[in-house]
């Protein structure tokens, strides 16, 4: 379990793969898998996206 004022990042979902999401910490350190059906569910009401970020991902 986290505190509610941590930030935890969930890589996205791999739909052509069905690949499990990796879970990073605060510090982008890796912490765990989560498979897509604990990610779907997670999507909602519990992850608040950041658009902002996502942009800057593309550009590695």
């Amino acid at each position: 379990m986290y505190d509610i004022a941590e930030t935890v990042y969930i890589q996205e979902q791999d739909l052509a793969h069905g690949d499990p999401q990796k879970v990073f910490g605060q510090e982008k350190e890796y912490l765990t898998d989560i498979s897509s059906e604990v990610y779907d569910a997670l999507c909602q009401g519990f992850i608040i996206r950041d658009d902002s970020d996502s942009s800057n991902q593309n550009k590695s």
